[in-house]
């Protein structure tokens, strides 16, 4: 009876826990989702593109096929005709393959063929994903540690972390491999806690699946194989069987589940064509060579942000300020020192600690951009719900409260971006309406987005595409390239033709600037932009910065992938009638260095 009683008593906190979970899974996913339309279909995210041309590509060479062409099994399997390969054209492509098959099959079933409609497709697919991550990390940290407490505040937090919400309403696949990495995590927890060999089985099964699935996403999922084998190992040594036939036999089972994962979700990885040809496809050595070689290259301009100053401190920083918030970070920081203290629950800790320590290796070996981290953060939301669910006293409860209350209101900053106008759409829509037909707009360079992007005009559902009408004209200065008295004459004279000078973001102008020894001259190009010698006055100006309870934080020092991409800092500026070619050209050739 006593039991019984006790399982009575416990059903009102089950209920209550249970609906807790609910409600912050519900809060959290349509965050995420409200924002998905944040460019109004402008498709500013430079990786968005690279995606969205895959996808676009497949589903037109499908739809040129005759019925009947290819079977079911050669669509999926045979590498060197299935349009669904995204490689299939020798086109490069950066990413696993289950992202871009999961999208363009779901714009086949729904009848879809416009670029903005699939590409809110994408993103809508991705917020969902990241929503199912949340129960993932409750159920990780609930499962890990015994409390469900933890289970809610680690829950709480990732629901609540800036960069897990910008990055889930955009269709790239950072977000799908951290959702197949916490769902990995939680399996893997289940072998370490699970007491009957059948059970166990079947849990390695699901980690080895969803590490495949996590790898056919983007390759550093293949940490999760590491993560499979080490759950395993730690199991057969609490039971003293390490030494025995049976963890060979889970072994087996497991990396060959993650191997049929990884075969169906990435089937053109593989030569083909059909499910046993599984020779690497060339096309896709070449394509990851090419990403280490391009990764590494100085001359590549989304590299410029590393060869500055101190990027992975820098990187370290935005985690730290931006990407988790100052709340999480706290929450880090003391849920970490915390949970340490729980030697009963070293084998989770440590299965933990391992995932986050390979992720973060991975974010700072080469380009630590901040979504290279996103799966850590799995981790690290895990470990600061863990550790401040010890805190059992009132005062400690009330500090673990207010965390939880700043983490929210910081993360709303988040949402407020993706809720209001992009800037780069109101200075395009400045554009159209300031100026007259035939207006000659400057751009800085290729390797920016230019001014006015795609903007829906009042009264118009469809999109208006900057050569609408022949209303600009458009020059390009090619700043990226090394500073030369070529450069300066180019410069000099293009800016003699525009009527307008567009900055649509700090891509160009802060790396360039940092970098004086590579671009010793434009320092002094964009002194004399700042203080009026260029003769080109500031018409137009929109620093968003990262707005929180009506405050407005300056982000614009933060890394491109946080500042740049979603709430970047705009500026137009218009030439006036005291602009002198010959003289802005003297002046730049004054500030290149002498010939050795």
């Amino acid at each position: 009876m006593p039991t019984s009683n006790r399982t009575v008593a416990a059903r009102p906190a089950r209920v209550l826990i249970a609906l807790g979970c609910l409600l912050i899974v519900m809060l959290g996913t349509a965050m995420r989702l409200v924002g998905t339309d944040w460019d109004r279909g402008s498709n500013l995210h430079p990786d968005e593109r690279h995606m969205m041309f895959m996808v676009m590509g497949s589903l037109e060479d499908y739809r040129k096929l005759e019925p009947g062409a290819l079977s079911s099994g050669e669509l999926w399997f045979d590498t060197d005709r299935s349009p669904f390969n995204p490689r299939h054209k020798g086109t490069f492509y950066a990413y696993g393959e289950l992202p871009h098959l999961v999208v363009t099959t779901s714009s086949l079933a729904q009848g879809r063929s416009d670029w903005p409609d699939i590409l809110i497709l994408g993103r809508t697919i991705t917020a969902a994903i990241d929503g199912y991550t949340i129960l993932a990390v409750f159920l990780l940290a609930s499962l890990g540690t015994g409390s469900a407490l933890a289970g809610l505040l680690s829950a709480a937090f990732y629901a609540f972390t800036p960069f897990a919400l910008q990055n889930a309403n955009f269709f790239v696949v950072d977000s799908w491999l951290t959702a197949a990495s916490a769902w990995c995590l939680v399996f893997a927890t289940m072998i370490l806690r699970s007491r009957r060999e059948a059970s166990a089985f079947g849990w390695i099964a699901a980690t080895g699946i969803f590490a495949g699935l996590a790898t056919a996403c983007k390759l550093p999922g293949l940490a999760l194989v590491g993560i499979l084998i080490l759950s395993i190992a730690i199991r057969h040594f609490r039971s003293g069987s390490l030494f025995h036939w049976r963890p060979v036999v889970h072994l087996a089972a497991g990396i060959g589940c993650a191997f049929a994962a990884f075969r169906l979700a990435c089937p053109f990885n593989f030569h083909g064509p059909g499910f046993l040809g599984i020779m690497p496809a060339p096309a896709v050595v070449d394509d990851y060579r090419e990403i280490v070689t391009i990764s590494l290259a100085p001359y590549y301009p989304p590299n410029w942000q590393w060869l500055a100053g101190h990027p992975r401190l820098d990187a370290v920083r935005d985690l730290g300020l931006w990407a988790l918030g100052p709340a999480i970070t706290v929450a880090v920081f003391v849920g970490t020192a915390l949970a340490i203290g729980k030697i009963r629950q070293w084998p989770f800790l440590l299965l933990l600690g391992v995932f986050v320590l390979v992720m973060a290796y991975y974010w700072l070996s080469i380009a630590p951009l901040l979504r290279y981290v996103l799966p850590a953060a799995v981790g690290l939301c895990v470990f600061a719900g863990a550790g401040l669910a010890c805190l059992s006293s009132k005062p400690g409860r009330v500090f673990s409260g207010l965390l939880v209350l700043a983490a929210a209101a910081w993360s709303f900053g988040m949402v407020a971006l993706h809720t209001r106008t992009n800037s780069r759409i109101v200075a395009s829509a400045w554009l159209w309406n300031e100026t007259k037909p035939g207006t000659v707009v400057a751009h800085e360079s290729p390797w920016d987005d230019g001014l006015p992007v795609s903007v829906r005009y009042p009264g118009s559902t469809n999109l208006r595409w900057p050569g609408f009408e022949d209303h600009f004209r458009f020059i390009n200065l090619n700043l990226e390239i090394d500073d030369s008295p070529q450069k300066v004459r180019n410069i000099a004279h293009r800016l003699d033709q525009a009527d307008y000078l567009a900055i649509s973001s700090e891509r160009i102008r802060k790396p360039q600037i940092a970098l004086r020894e590579r671009f010793p001259m434009m320092p002094t190009y964009y002194a004399m932009l700042a203080n009026g010698e260029l003769c080109f006055e500031q018409v137009f100006k929109l620093h968003p910065g990262y707005e929180v309870l009506g405050y407005s934080f300056d982000d614009s020092g933060a890394q491109e992938p946080w500042s740049v991409y979603d709430h970047p800092a705009v500026e137009i500026y218009k030439r006036l009638p005291c602009y002198d070619a010959d003289r802005v050209e003297k002046r730049l050739l004054d500030a290149l260095p002498p010939k050795p």
